[in-house]
């Protein structure tokens, strides 16, 4: 009975300082993507899209989510897994979806060649133009 409270007990430490430490990474890498963005946005005079605004309350929501599930585990021993996976899978299908508008988007603004914005971009004329040859007039 001893021997599988100190094995508990070392498992419990590992998997929270495993989960402390990807936190801390994750939490790090969207600090760099917000600054980044930040920088982006005020360099151009460009609003943060809808999509960025989705993205970052999913990383919140999703972090929240976990650490209120941790807590859970640690106060009835048991995870609510239905719950987690129905979180992530909403969350995944969104990603999933907003990926698959941004690839249409994309590709429509190629094949009509806009900036994405649906604002045409200006066609110079061209400059040189061969003359038809005479039909025998």
């Amino acid at each position: 009975m001893g021997k599988t409270i100190i094995v508990a007990f070392i498992a419990w430490v590992v998997g929270a300082a495993l989960g402390i430490l990807l936190a801390r990474a994750t939490i790090a890498s969207y600090h760099r993507r917000v600054r980044a963005l930040r920088r982006e946005l005020r360099g151009e005079g460009k609003k943060m899209g809808t999509m960025d605004k989705v993205l970052i309350l999913e990383a919140v929501i999703l972090v929240v989510y976990t650490v209120a599930a941790l807590v859970v585990f640690w106060h009835t021993g048991n995870e609510p897994a239905t719950l987690t996976a129905c979180v992530f899978g909403v969350c995944g299908l969104e990603n999933g979806i907003m990926g698959w508008i941004k690839t249409n988007k994309d590709k429509t603004a190629e094949a009509s060649k806009t900036s994405g914005s649906g604002d045409a971009a200006p066609v110079e004329p061209p400059t040189e133009r061969e003359e038809p040859q005479d039909v025998g007039l």
